[in-house]
């Protein structure tokens, strides 16, 4: 259900990354139409995917931050920013250029996102995510509600595991056979399942309700920081997959998020 404007979004935080995410979503898109000039490499393995496009989203936003934030840290995806700080008190940008790099190297379902979240204290305070193709902005601030294009969005009333729509994550090899073991019996029980291959579209779907549940058992601060902000905002339960807090620079990597309705009964089908 879609609710009345909302306007108490008000720390200048998330202003920015409104215009930020706007500005960058422009080249994005421009971009993405011309995919198929775009440089592309591998990471980790050859699975594992970086165009010349994540780099000079991250780049361009980099700089926009620090003259707009000079004494906050940056943490990001690319360009060996990915340092997780330990310091729990600082003022800190987490950044992924693109969520979901394969979808936008293989066009036929371009299903990816521009993800940005402010974190003080160790707390998410403001958030963003970008879907550059539907021009599709999702914004949080911690205790003002989520917004999805300027409307407040609720998460999903569904009960319970047998009748909701479940996103596994299968994520890299690199954590297939986790997932799998992890899954496997709430695979069995819940009522249906898919997999958009990007964090962003799958806990962003939470929050708008287009689904009920989503799992993963390796992500990075990158990958979720933004989206968890956006999940709690719209009324949903975010949670590591033994129920405890989600910690942004904590040494935890799994991830479990729903509509709050039957988070315990989801936990409990996990073979941890």
């Amino acid at each position: 259900m879609t609710l009345p404007v909302q306007a108490s979004h008000t720390l200048k935080e998330t202003a920015f990354i409104k215009g930020l995410l706007r500005e960058l979503a422009d080249y994005v898109r421009a971009r993405y139409g011309e995919r198929h000039t775009v440089d592309i490499s591998a990471k980790r393995d050859a699975n594992d995917l970086v165009t010349e496009v994540d780099v000079a989203v991250q780049q361009q936003a980099q700089q926009r931050i620090a003259e707009a934030f000079p004494h906050d840290r940056f943490i990001g995806e690319e360009e060996g920013c990915d340092v997780i700080p330990s310091e729990v008190g600082l003022r800190a940008w987490v950044m992924d250029p693109i969520d979901g790099t394969q979808n936008f190297v293989r066009s036929m379902y371009p299903a990816f996102g521009i993800s940005l979240a402010f974190v003080e204290g160790g707390i998410i305070r403001a958030s963003g995510v970008m879907m550059p193709i539907d021009n599709d902005l999702f914004l949080a601030e911690h205790g003002g509600g989520t917004l999805r294009n300027g409307q407040l969005i609720r998460v999903s009333d569904v009960p319970s595991v047998e009748l909701a729509r479940l996103e596994v994550d299968f994520g890299g090899r690199h954590v297939r056979a986790r997932t799998l073991e992890v899954s496997s019996e709430l695979m069995r029980q819940v009522g249906q399942i898919r997999c958009h291959c990007a964090a962003v579209i799958g806990l962003c779907s939470v929050a708008c309700a287009d689904t009920d549940a989503y799992i993963h058992v390796g992500l990075k601060p990158w990958d979720y920081a933004a989206s968890v902000l956006i999940v709690e905002e719209a009324g949903g339960v975010v949670s590591r997959m033994d129920g405890s807090q989600i910690r942004v620079f904590g040494d935890r990597h799994d991830v479990i998020a729903t509509n709050g309705r039957f988070h315990a009964e989801l936990l409990g089908t996990l073979t941890l």
